[in-house]
């Protein structure tokens, strides 16, 4: 197919016009009628026998003057029956100005078996080309318009309201958590329940115990630890202010207070040696060591036992 196609391509010229033509063909459009602008199909059918070859004659990107081709011929083969093949041929053109328009012939050149050439010329259809109507009397050119704005559906809002409802919470949640917290209350408005001062000694105690701090050679976290504990029960329970003072300061104010003197003279002696070892680098022994926790546990329960003595007494 394609070697015929090539040689008749280089006889064509030599051969068209010593060749016979057939007029008796039209070609046809998909409709007869367009819009300005419009899109339509020219189309040529052919029949040819199985192993001859053919040409359609190219054509140029103005059929006529105001008909504009889209794209080149496209070959489609429709049928093969019986050694006959059904050959249709078609082009996309359109027009952007109105009138009527004799599109012009199309020559097909068909070679057969024998090497002969027949030329099939394609009369063209008339096109018409529309615009679309305007009634002068009653035309008013207006303004351009803007873009159509559709109301908003409930779908579309909901998320958007969910949201807000949500960082609504969130905000009144964090202002009330801080108003409890402000005035030690819980979230829900109930006075927030402290364990009593001895309760939370002996336990943070107990805590440091099982550490085994100085066990680890960690002397000074030790003693850190014990002192800082003592220091909040004797703020809650004396009403001394302990924290940011030193050590002799609070011992002459907690020494105006009524304690056994045994055990203010433990009590002192463990500040004491707790200031060694956190300022000057002094190594508490072992015995001195094992004594601390006992001596701070003694000392919250003696004054703790004799709280109670006095609020018993008091009643």
């Amino acid at each position: 197919m394609k070697k015929g196609l090539l040689f008749i391509a280089i006889l064509i010229i030599s051969t068209v016009a010593s060749a016979q033509v057939d007029t008796t063909r039209f070609s046809r459009l998909s409709r007869d009628s367009i819009l300005i602008g419009d899109q339509v199909e020219l189309i040529l059918d052919l029949q040819m026998n199985e192993g001859e070859g053919f040409l359609i004659a190219a054509q140029s990107e103005q059929l006529v003057p105001g008909v504009e081709t889209i794209n080149g011929m496209t070959v489609d083969t429709l049928s093969v029956k019986k050694g006959k093949i059904d050959i249709r041929a078609h082009m996309t053109i359109t027009s952007f100005d109105s009138g009527s328009y004799v599109l012009p012939p199309m020559l097909a050149l068909i070679q057969n078996s024998r090497g002969e050439i027949d030329s099939l010329l394609y009369r063209g259809p008339e096109l018409y080309v529309n615009t679309i109507p305007i009634d002068t009397a009653t035309y008013e050119i207006k303004d351009i318009k803007g873009q159509i704005g559709y109301p908003l559906t409930f779908k579309e809002i909901l998320p958007w309201l969910l949201l807000a409802l949500l960082l609504a919470a969130l905000v009144y949640l964090i202002i009330r958590l801080v108003k409890a917290r402000r005035n030690n209350l819980t979230l829900f408005g109930k006075p927030v329940q402290k364990d009593p001062a001895h309760i939370v000694a002996l336990r943070d105690l107990e805590k440091i115990r099982k550490q085994k701090l100085w066990q680890n050679n960690k002397q000074k976290q030790f003693y850190t630890a014990v002192t800082d504990t003592l220091r909040y029960y004797i703020s809650e329970r004396f009403g001394i202010v302990t924290m940011e003072r030193p050590s002799g300061e609070m011992l002459e104010d907690l020494k105006k207070q009524d304690i056994e003197g045994g055990t203010y003279d433990k009590i002192e002696k463990l500040f004491g040696r707790a200031d060694l070892v956190k300022f000057a680098k002094y190594e508490a022994t072992a015995e001195e060591n094992e004594e601390t926790i006992p001596d701070a546990v003694q000392f919250v329960n003696s004054t703790y036992v004799s709280q109670l003595e006095e609020d018993g007494g008091d009643e």
